[in-house]
């Protein structure tokens, strides 16, 4: 099996050094015959870094570049839990496995299936919270006679079609300017951007 080996340390904390952390990977893919594809390591703080690694991982899952992706902890994969389901979904839609090695999670076995399975439905379930909650605050908004409108972000164009044409699927790009895809798909539409027909696939 072929896999990609997800590796971070934040400045804030640091238990273990970062050629630490990635030692101890690759002794397991070696120790379990596992392929290493490719290392993808950085430093930073998970919740305000833009982790390019990590972007760049995931776009090697949307290209189908390895079978899983191995990481030490659960923590230094994600920043948050809406983010590790979210992430761990977008893994499971493209077929790729998960194994987190000091948290014993593996979704090739069958116990880890079932994991990945219910994760996918924690997500939907924080998904439908966090909308329930907007709609709520929306209506009592109205309700007291204040503007609802979400301001416009303002997103860099040029930038996101240069991104494109080097390969970087429109979902990373999203991620990486932090606005949504459906946004960032519309807003090349209203600018008469024309792309590939890749633009328009979910």
């Amino acid at each position: 099996m072929k896999v990609g080996i997800y590796a971070r340390v934040s400045t804030e904390k640091q238990e273990e050094s970062l050629e630490e952390q990635v030692r101890m990977l690759v002794e397991f893919c070696e120790r379990s015959k596992y392929e290493v594809y490719k290392v993808y390591s950085e430093t930073g703080s998970g919740a305000k870094s833009k982790r390019e690694m990590f972007m760049e991982l995931m776009g090697d899952v949307e290209a189908n570049k390895f079978d899983a992706v191995v990481v030490l902890k659960l923590d230094r994969f994600s920043r948050s839990m809406l983010d590790l389901l979210t992430s761990v979904e977008r893994l499971k839609e493209k077929g790729v496995d998960f194994i987190s090695v000091n948290d014993h999670i593996e979704t090739t076995t069958p116990q880890g299936k079932l994991i990945f399975h219910i994760m996918g439905a924690l997500a939907e379930f924080e998904r439908s919270l966090i909308y329930e909650r907007t709609k709520v605050g929306i209506e009592r908004a109205k309700r007291e006679g204040k503007v609802c409108h979400r301001p416009r972000k303002n997103i860099n164009l040029d930038r996101v079609v240069d991104r494109y044409k080097k390969g970087i699927p429109l979902t990373e790009i999203a991620a990486i300017e932090h606005v949504s895809y459906s946004t960032l798909r519309n807003r090349l539409r209203e600018s008469g951007i024309k792309l590939e027909t890749r633009l328009t696939e979910d």
